[in-house]
Parts: structure tokens; C-alpha cells; sequence
């Protein structure tokens, strides 16, 4: 369960990092792009699955098996 809680909070990590900038972006644009920050989103939810697969030993080295 450790592993998971590990996981989780990098992948809110990324998600947090990744979408404060859009926001801003879309913010001084007057409009705000959903789609990019649905990809982003996305992003960070593959980059938490990676994470929490790397970490509980399931698949060695995550998706990408580097």
C-alpha cells in the first residue's frame, strides 16, 4: 500500500506541474484549452501507473520496460 501512496503522490506531482503552466497560458489567452490539459492529465495518470508498476515489482522496469 506504501508503494501506491508513492505512486499516487508522483503522479499528482507531475499532473500539478504540468497543468499550472497551461493554465496560465490559457488564462492570459482569455480561453482555457481543455484538451491540452486533458493530454496532460493523461499524461501524468500513465506516468503514476509506470511509477506504481516500477515500485511493487509487477513489471521490472514499468510500461516502457527500459
Amino acid at each position: 500500500m506504501n508503494e501506491f501512496k508513492e505512486a499516487l503522490k508522483e503522479g499528482a506531482r507531475v499532473l500539478v506541474l504540468a497543468i499550472i503552466p497551461l493554465l496560465i497560458d490559457s488564462l492570459n489567452k482569455g480561453e482555457i484549452d481543455w484538451t491540452f490539459i486533458l493530454i496532460t492529465g493523461t499524461i501524468a495518470v500513465l506516468r503514476f501507473i509506470d511509477s506504481w508498476l516500477h515500485k511493487t515489482g509487477i513489471a521490472e522496469k514499468g510500461i516502457t520496460r527500459f
